[in-house]
């Protein structure tokens, strides 16, 4: 395993932007091709040095572990902006105003710039990833996920761009909130092109405007709508878990299963 970090410039952001190319084991002494998964919350991914809050999936430490029992491919952490406001914004790809109670420090609207930051994933960074490293460069063989708001801006990828992408992975997802839009996304898609989806959500989870029970009514109901348009159990994994809470820590416990179930084919 091999952590490669880089800097480079997000374009319609105008602003600089981390992201970390995590290769697995036996990479550079041959010549086979990779699967890859991109994530967002990228400094949340292999260790706990690189997050900012300090705390990260430890991926890194799990890899070096399991390797064995894990899916060999290529990950591409892409750092999220360092503000709520700012996140918020990049991962959503809709713009929406909220009734914000009081106390709360979400935004009364939010103007989503998601559109332009998956363009810029796949017209610039992927490319560049595919120049760089040895991929299989097909959307066939490339992922794209996250955590909390970080699983809006996966979900609408996958769904919208399916040149790019075909497994979508979602931990803890920010659904509830933003269902009315991502229905209007859904009828007009075709989601032939998705061979494998997993979902998931902890009882406990508590965000800035979605509640534990609006977190698990949420990740249902995006469940329901992938029912709905034809996935079934050897697609689609769904699960809901007991005392689970919305923190590195605990979607550190389901990372690495969410990566098998996206790539169990390969």
């Amino acid at each position: 395993m091999k952590i490669e970090v880089f800097q480079t410039k997000l374009t319609y952001f105008d602003r600089d932007v981390t992201f970390r190319v995590m290769t697995p084991d036996g990479y550079e002494e041959g010549d086979r091709l990779y699967p890859v998964l991109y994530m967002n919350d990228g400094q949340d991914i292999f260790r706990d040095e690189e997050s900012f809050s300090g705390h990260s999936l430890r991926y890194a430490d799990y890899y070096t572990d399991y390797a064995r029992f894990l899916p060999q491919i290529i990950i591409v952490g892409i750092d999220c902006p360092s503000t709520n406001r700012e996140r918020s914004i990049q991962y959503a790809p809709y713009t929406k105003r909220f009734n914000v109670p009081e106390g709360s420090s979400y935004e009364s609207e939010v103007i989503g710039k998601g559109r332009e930051y998956l363009d810029w994933m796949t017209g610039e960074l992927k490319p560049w990833i595919d120049e760089n490293y040895r991929t299989r460069t097909q959307g066939a063989y490339t992922g794209l996920g996250g955590f909390s708001s970080g699983t809006l801006v996966s979900t609408y990828g996958v769904i919208m761009y399916p040149e790019s992408f075909s497994r979508l992975l979602c931990i803890s997802g920010s659904f509830y909130n933003w269902m009315d839009k991502l229905d209007e996304t859904l009828e007009q898609a075709n989601l032939d092109h998705i061979k494998y989806i997993y979902l998931d959500v902890g009882t406990s989870e508590q965000g800035r405007l979605t509640t534990a029970e609006q977190f698990v009514e949420g990740t249902k109901m995006m469940y329901e709508r992938f029912t709905r348009c034809g996935f079934d159990e050897k697609e689609l994994k769904y699960r809901v878990l007991k005392g689970l809470t919305h923190t590195q820590g605990g979607w550190r416990l389901r990372f690495p299963d969410a990566v098998r179930w996206i790539f169990r084919d390969l």
